[in-house]
């Protein structure tokens, strides 16, 4: 499953792929996350957190790793759980109103779940477009 989503703030480049890609801040933007656990002092690529996510009111237990990072321009999070894989990919860039942020969220589910992805993807859609919505609130706080 594939999510790909489009939002506009005033801050710099920089400092909204920092504000996004340290999960450290996702709590302030996804209500779906219970808990993030910081497994590094210092921000950058390699970074891990294990995440505690609540979907449709089952817990899941997330390992996510900061797998791409490029200051102002782009990050990749890979979050690993037992039955699924998430990749994060955003993209930032400067444009006339701030900065243009290009959300891409891709879900895949281990078998024999995979085979549910056409109902699941509704659940899956409505929680990213939620999570959306909270971060563009956080970005123009």
């Amino acid at each position: 499953m594939r999510f790909e989503r489009r939002l506009h703030c005033k801050k710099p480049p920089a400092e909204v792929l920092r504000l996004i890609a340290d999960f450290r801040h996702l709590k302030s933007w996804d209500d779906s996350v219970i808990a993030v656990e910081p497994l590094d002092e210092v921000f950058g690529q390699g970074s891990q957190y294990r995440v505690k996510v609540n979907f449709n009111g089952n817990v899941i237990d997330m390992e996510y790793t900061v797998t791409a990072y490029e200051p102002g321009v782009r990050a990749v999070l890979t979050g690993l759980a037992p039955k699924a894989t998430a990749i994060d990919i955003v993209e930032v860039a400067e444009d006339a109103d701030g900065t243009r942020v290009d959300y891409t969220a891709e879900i895949k589910l281990a078998f024999p779940y995979s085979l549910l992805d056409p109902v699941l993807a509704l659940g899956f859609k409505k929680t990213v477009d939620h999570a959306v919505d909270g971060l563009g609130r956080f970005l123009a706080a």
